[in-house]
């Protein structure tokens, strides 16, 4: 299965950011992509998004590709943290703000994190319940020591709680701050692919869902660096659904 993973700065206005994403995902279908992850942040800031999920269902039938977008409007004017839409470009799945709950894309069992539940702590036991193989973590960095400690976080999961980690951000300014690209992927240990915390690109890997490992018996805790949990003064709340 080929993967890509859309980093790139926000653009201020949304029909700026859509023509953006239109890029990208004929790009991703010249390449033969079969799921495209977008950041938590990739529709932009403060903006009415009301129909911007009509347009991804749009592109995802007119391109044939799986799409795992970030937090979005869903049908009812519900905003969700994530939408999964089908290469047919039917609405898959959500997931709700706030839960953590097992979705099935094409790699499989898949959870999608926000940043603040990707640094704590009652992620290990969730993943044992929930059994992923895949973890998406919405995460962004604003140093190359978090940006290091995030890949080093990636790497501790890829070995106990997911085969395949992927870290989707965005990149440049946005919400006062500047962020620095911290894409990547990791297969059971070994980075696959990584952004350059600089600039907006595509990171197109491929993984072969025959290789994924028996995790059962080698799930342990993972410890969180210590400059991730600072981030976050309280313990998040996290539900999940284990279906």
């Amino acid at each position: 299965m080929r993967v890509a993973v859309a980093q790139y700065e926000q653009a201020c206005s949304l029909d700026a950011n859509f023509n953006l994403i239109r890029q990208i995902t004929e790009r991703a279908e010249q390449d033969g992509i079969d799921l495209l992850c977008f950041s938590g942040d990739f529709l932009g800031f403060d903006q009415d998004q009301s129909d911007s999920l009509k347009t991804l269902l749009d592109l995802a039938r007119e391109f044939e590709i799986e799409i795992l977008t970030g937090e979005i409007v869903a049908t009812g004017g519900r905003r969700v943290q994530s939408a999964l839409i089908g290469r047919d470009g039917a609405l898959i799945d959500t997931v709700p703000i706030g839960e953590i709950k097992s979705i099935r894309t094409c790699l499989g069992a898949t959870i999608v994190l926000s940043q603040e539940q990707a640094y704590s702590e009652e992620v290990d036991a969730l993943a044992g319940k929930l059994r992923p193989s895949v973890m998406v973590m919405q995460t962004t960095a604003n140093s190359l020591l978090e940006l290091e400690a995030i890949k080093e976080l990636a790497i501790s999961r890829s070995f106990n709680q997911a085969h395949l980690i992927i870290c989707v951000s965005g990149v440049g300014r946005g919400r006062d701050e500047n962020f620095l690209g911290s894409s990547l992927a990791v297969f059971q240990g070994e980075i696959q692919v990584e952004a350059d915390v600089d600039m907006g690109e595509l990171l197109i890997f491929s993984v072969d869902l025959a290789s994924f490992i028996n995790y059962d018996e080698l799930r342990d805790p993972v410890e969180i660096p210590e400059l991730l949990k600072q981030k976050y003064s309280h313990t998040p709340t996290c539900t999940h659904d284990s279906e």
